[in-house]
Formats: structure tokens, sequence, C-alpha cells
């Protein structure tokens, strides 16, 4: 093997890594939101059953909001890094897949919630 063929097969794997993860810190930032987003449909409802009695307001519709703002704010962040700033990395792709779905769940069951006054 020559020395310019190591040269391109070092500089395939750092595209073909490059294309895995995220390029900038924007990318980065979006991943951490949708986990964050996804995250809070696991972690709202436990601290919600752990503290219902200490804390009442955790029984109230200040969960579902913090939830809601999470996953939207997680989706519009996602769908700007793709859309404005071409973050165009596998994983803020499945994040992309990921956290739109969610978001729009969360966001009709929320308003539907408030609208049915439960």
């Amino acid at each position: 093997m020559s020395a310019s063929d190591s040269s391109q097969l070092k500089s395939g794997d750092t595209q073909t890594t490059r294309h895995l993860t995220p390029g900038s810190p924007l990318g980065w930032w979006a991943l951490g939101l949708s986990v964050l987003g996804l995250s809070a449909w696991v972690v709202l409802p436990v601290i919600t059953m752990t503290f219902r009695e200490t804390y009442p307001v955790t029984d109230t519709w200040v969960m579902p909001v913090i939830w809601l703002v999470l996953a939207d704010v997680a989706a519009g962040f996602n769908v700007l890094c793709i859309w404005r700033w071409k973050e165009r990395s596998a994983l803020n792709i499945v994040a992309v897949a990921l956290t739109i779905p969610a978001a729009l769940f969360v966001t009709v069951m929320v308003v539907g919630e408030g609208l049915a006054g439960a």
C-alpha cells in the first residue's frame, strides 16, 4: 500500500465517522435535547408517582406542560439543525425521526387534555 492509498483510507474513515456523528456543536446540542425530551417520557411520571403526596403540584398540569415544552423544543431544534444548519449526520436524522412524532403526540395529548378540562 502506497502513502497516497493510506492517506485516502484515513480520510475516508474520518468522513464515514463524520456522517455518523454530528460535526458541529449545534448537532450535539440537538442530540442532547432529543435525549432530554424523550427521557422525560419516563422520568416525569416516575417523579409524579414518587412525590405525589409530598409535593401535590407534581400531580397537576405542570408535569405534562414541562414534557410538552421539552419535546417541542427538542423537535424544533432538531428540525432547524437538519434543514437550516445542514447538520445531516445519521444520529441527527434518527433524532428527528424520533422526536417529531413524540412531540406531535405530546402536543395533541396535552392540548386535548387542556381543552377537555382534564
